[in-house]
């Protein structure tokens, strides 16, 4: 009488748990590094009256420095905006470390800076709060920072 060759139910439920579990924890950890995707050095932002060049030195932002924060107004022609007010706060996303907000100031015709510290490691959002003569704008961005 010859023997049967039966297949290993046991190892092949094992494979499986383990080939679905490997393709969770990779969902996992491409969502959590979404937001890294969503924050490059330099945004641009349109608005009714104009467009909002956002960048940062040395970015990515450092957590618990300055950083100085550079945004360049122009109007629909492409001249400098001049004249504004604005003023950026910074929420880490998805967590409850504390808000830090700052106003910007006008170095050169239409060029706009100020110093923003994030407070942790990871991705913020920045929300720019813009007031020309007769209208306020909001425009948001993420960034990122790192120690």
């Amino acid at each position: 009488m010859k023997a049967e060759h039966k297949p290993n139910y046991n190892l092949l439920k094992f494979t499986i748990i383990l080939l679905v579990l490997a393709i969770v924890v990779v969902l996992i950890f491409t969502w959590l590094r979404k937001g890294e995707e969503l924050s490059p050095p330099m945004t641009e932002h349109l608005f009714d009256k104009g467009e909002a060049k956002w960048s940062i030195d040395g970015y990515p932002a450092k957590v618990l420095h300055n950083n100085l924060f550079k945004i360049e107004l122009t109007d629909l022609s492409g001249a400098p905006l001049q004249g504004a007010e604005l003023s950026v706060k910074l929420e880490m996303m998805d967590m409850v470390c504390g808000d830090y907000e700052f106003k910007m100031t006008e170095a050169d015709p239409g060029t706009y800076t100020g110093e923003g510290v994030p407070l942790m490691a990871g991705t913020w959002k920045a929300t720019l709060k813009l007031k020309t003569v007769d209208q306020t704008y909001t425009i948001d961005r993420l960034l990122r920072a790192v120690h």
